[in-house]
């Protein structure tokens, strides 16, 4: 008996080594045979149509799995599908039967809903047609919600660019604060400005300015012909550059006039020491047209040396004197700046002295050479004070103030 068991061991192995190669060759042939021309769909290889067990059946003569029921007293056996005799069930599958049907027939097929490989759709259920409508609702909501975002983002930045426009507007900017701070100086020149705003000039180049702008100076002639207050010598008083520096205190040769409040015994060295370099100053400019840098560095060294020791003398002078030689100082500063300019020898060779007769050719005359009034000396005052009134009342009378309209 146990030779016979182990007879058909053997034989059963050797029909599955058989029935793998046979498979093996029969996908190999199937790979390379062409494809059909027709419509008739090529019948597979024989031995590639057997199943396993019918090609154990046919080839060994009978069918082990049907023996695998006999062996052992395995019948009767309890499988999800109800009690069988398993060797029975196996082997009837092997030549045709129950256990090579789809197993889908007996349980999804007869019911009409399709299966997972019948290539039908499921029929939906209505809580899953709810939530999809459900879905294309909020979807569509969300795309409203979008649009109406960016339209409120859009209306947003129009609204901040009509602010901005309308802030630019009515804020106030530099150039308006700089015309109305104009406005406001040529309105206190004409009427009321004081005596220092006079001397140091100002008051006369906020007037020649207002009447260059309000009428231009091209037809200044045409308003008739204010004569000027001044003759010749009055004209020499007024003193006039065309950057910063102002030479007015070295006209005289460069013999300087010195103020009570700096003519003490303390300052004699420095001060004789600094008309001299005055007077080699202009000699410098007469002939050579320039003056030496070494000159002019000596030059404010000594003024600052005079300066220090005013300042340790304040205590002992009156203000009006102490301002005075305050005042000096600062002129000195101011022709040693006018010695440091380029046209330096222009101003001494009167190329910008004042040959004029009235209002309108000084205004012509000073647009034309881009001059400014510079300040006045003491002994300059007075001849300041005079031309200030004739251009404050020329620039008020009804002609200048007709045409400016």
């Amino acid at each position: 008996m146990f030779e016979s068991f182990r007879q058909k061991n053997m034989m059963f192995l050797l029909g599955f080594v058989l029935l793998a190669a046979t498979e093996a060759r029969a996908r190999a042939q199937s790979r390379m045979a062409p494809p059909s021309s027709g419509t008739t769909p090529q019948q597979p290889n024989n031995l590639g149509a057997l199943s396993r067990t019918s090609f154990l059946a046919a080839g060994l003569g009978t069918n082990p799995l049907a023996a695998l029921g006999a062996y052992g007293g395995t019948g009767a056996l309890s499988t999800p599908y109800g009690s069988s005799n398993a060797g029975a069930a196996l082997g009837a599958n092997a030549s045709g039967g129950g256990y090579g049907a789809s197993p889908y027939t007996s349980g999804y097929g007869s019911q009409g809903y399709g299966t997972p490989n019948s290539g039908y759709p499921v029929d939906p259920s209505p809580e899953e047609i709810k939530a999809q409508g459900q879905f294309m609702v909020n979807q569509q909501q969300a795309y409203f919600i979008r649009e109406k975002v960016r339209a409120e983002r859009i209306d947003n930045k129009r609204k901040a660019f009509d602010e901005y426009l309308y802030e630019r507007e009515k804020t106030v900017t530099v150039e308006d604060e700089l015309r109305l701070l104009e406005s406001k100086q040529v309105q206190r020149a004409r009427t009321n400005a004081s005596n220092s705003e006079i001397w140091s000039g100002q008051a006369l180049n906020d007037l020649v300015k207002d009447l260059k702008r309000r009428t231009g100076y091209k037809q200044l002639a045409d308003l008739g012909t204010q004569p000027l207050p001044l003759d010749r010598e009055g004209l020499k008083r007024i003193n006039v550059t065309r950057a910063t520096g102002n030479i007015a205190l070295l006209k005289n040769n460069g013999r300087l006039n010195w103020p009570l409040g700096l003519s003490g015994s303390e300052y004699q060295p420095a001060r004789e020491h600094l008309t001299d370099l005055a007077r080699e100053a202009v000699k410098q400019v007469e002939f050579n047209g320039q003056v030496p840098a070494d000159i002019i560095r000596q030059m404010g060294a000594t003024a600052d040396e005079i300066r220090q020791k005013l300042r340790s003398k304040a205590n002992t002078l009156s203000a009006e004197l102490y301002i005075e030689a305050k005042g000096f100082l600062v002129t000195i500063d101011s022709a040693i700046t006018a010695l440091r300019q380029e046209d330096v020898s222009t101003h001494f060779a009167g190329k910008y002295d004042l040959r004029v007769t009235t209002i309108p050719e000084l205004v012509t005359f000073m647009t034309e050479q881009r001059l400014q009034f510079a300040p006045a000396l003491p002994a300059d005052r007075t001849a300041y004070t005079v031309l200030y009134r004739a251009l404050a009342t020329y620039d008020l009378s009804p002609q200048v103030q007709t045409t400016a309209r």
